[in-house]
């Protein structure tokens, strides 16, 4: 977040440099779900649709935050052929989308940010980023602020019941796009899907215990306070 509106430089000279003064305990949600819900098997796992939306509310007189970064934990049956796809640099996205390969993007969503009362809808462009195991989530703004700016999430393993976690950090000049002004992104949906050259899915199905899918997402924002939420998904 970059350019203020008139409107918003106003209010950060009357707020001043305003610090995060005490923990803030803001009420966080996980949604996620799988199209179609089928399972495949482990050698061929079934080409699904993923949907993740990350949503933090701040409640009413508590200190202005962002969130500083977030884990997203995936059931072990979801499996990952991003090395399958062609790709797209975090440093490409940012610098011109439109010349990343055909078949790097994987998918897109929306996103609802907060700062100083002003709020700012946003579209999310994914795209598969290189060494198999990199999201990139170009962010893009008009009003209030000029935003366009790219989030990775890096691929890593897990533990449990959960195979792969998406640990994303968000970059400075969204959390705090002026001194004082956090952004708080309140909503943050993303839906991915593609289908690599050897017809290996991007997200894929493998399995299905309990007809139940796991997931969980991890909060840590600007004041150093973390938050967890889970939520699950029906398979057959």
């Amino acid at each position: 977040m970059r350019k203020l509106t008139l409107a918003a430089i106003a209010a950060v000279s009357v707020i001043g440099a305003v610090g995060v003064a005490h923990a803030v305990t803001p009420t966080t949600a996980l949604k996620a779900s799988v199209t179609p819900s089928k399972k495949g098997t482990t050698k061929k796992p079934a080409n699904v649709k993923l949907s993740v939306e990350l949503i933090t509310q701040p409640k009413p007189g508590e200190p202005a935050f962002a969130t500083r970064s977030t884990v997203v934990h995936f059931d072990k049956n979801l499996k990952f052929g991003s090395k399958y796809l062609k790709t797209c640099s975090a440093a490409q996205v940012q610098a011109d989308e439109t010349k990343c390969p055909r078949g790097s993007k994987v998918g897109g969503g929306s996103a609802t940010g907060m700062a100083l009362g002003l709020t700012e809808n946003l579209t999310v462009t994914a795209y598969n980023g290189p060494g198999g195991n990199k999201l990139e989530l170009l962010v893009n703004g008009q009003s209030p602020l000029q935003i366009h700016s790219v989030i990775e999430g890096k691929l890593q393993s897990d533990s449990g019941k959960f195979g792969k976690k998406l640990v994303v950090a968000i970059p400075e000049t969204l959390q705090q796009p002026a001194p004082g002004a956090y952004a708080t992104l309140t909503d943050f949906r993303t839906t991915v899907k593609g289908t690599g050259s050897k017809k290996r899915p991007y997200i894929g199905l493998s399995g299905c215990a309990k007809k139940t899918l796991n997931y969980k997402s991890d909060f840590v924002f600007t004041d150093g306070t973390t938050s967890t939420a889970s939520a699950t998904s029906k398979c057959s």
